[in-house]
């Protein structure tokens, strides 16, 4: 099963789809591309906006995409892919203590899409997120992490919590570069990383782009990468057993 695991599909959620045309046209290049499930994973800034306000936009958003779907006669899951909700969770400093967390996840599973700070981590970001796998028993994807690789100087840290019992979501675009695919290639040849997102925001800066993403790995990886990928995706989601 084909999994777009990080999406911006919802329509004025944040800086991604401005209007559930543009939704619309990104399912459809999406489908276009082989795409059977988009997860949605708006921005969720636990510092700037609480999580009930978060959830009740998530919802109406939700559900003027629902209609427009319904409106365009392309039905979910034939013409366009079938959409899963959820949230780019960013970390934030009271982020374990959060009592809607479980609201967060990809559609009623244990399954968070969390978004690291864009700086270098600490062991206090190592703590939290020991915390939410091994204490609060979540199944977290670390969001793009080759946008923050560069970024960690504490060898300590980063390798412990790639230790932990994670996953990590790479962006497809991250692939495609000649000069810089390697490292994250690499990682998926290694088993440290272990699904694809396109992070799409948009039709032309940040389309869907998994098609691409997953060309590239299979050229690179390998088709069993592939195959172990889509059943972890499938997974997570409890998509089947």
């Amino acid at each position: 099963m084909v999994i777009d695991f990080h999406s911006h599909v919802l329509p004025k959620m944040d800086d991604g789809s401005k209007n559930t045309d543009m939704s619309l046209a990104m399912l459809e290049e999406s489908r276009g591309q082989g795409v059977e499930v988009v997860v949605a994973t708006p921005h969720f800034y636990g510092h700037r906006e609480s999580a009930a306000s978060f959830l009740e936009r998530r919802g109406q958003a939700l559900r003027r995409l629902k209609g427009a779907v319904a409106s365009s006669g392309k039905a979910a899951g034939g013409e366009l892919p079938f959409v899963l909700f959820g949230a780019e969770v960013a970390f934030f400093s009271k982020l374990t203590e959060l009592d809607e967390l479980d609201s967060l996840c990809i559609n009623g599973t244990r399954t968070l899409l969390l978004e690291m700070p864009f700086a270098p981590w600490t062991r206090y970001e190592l703590d939290a997120v020991s915390s939410l796998c091994l204490d609060r028993g979540y199944q977290v994807i670390l969001a793009h992490l080759e946008r923050f690789y560069a970024l960690q100087k504490d060898e300590y840290v980063l390798e412990n919590l790639l230790r932990l019992p994670l996953w990590v979501q790479v962006n497809a675009g991250s692939l495609l570069p000649l000069t810089r695919r390697g490292p994250w290639i690499r990682l998926f040849r290694e088993g440290r990383a272990h699904l694809l997102g396109s992070d799409c925001h948009d039709l032309a800066k940040r389309p869907p782009n998994l098609a691409a993403g997953r060309g590239m790995l299979r050229r690179k990886a390998g088709e069993p990468t592939l195959a172990r990928m889509d059943e972890l995706g499938a997974r997570l989601l409890g998509l089947y057993a």
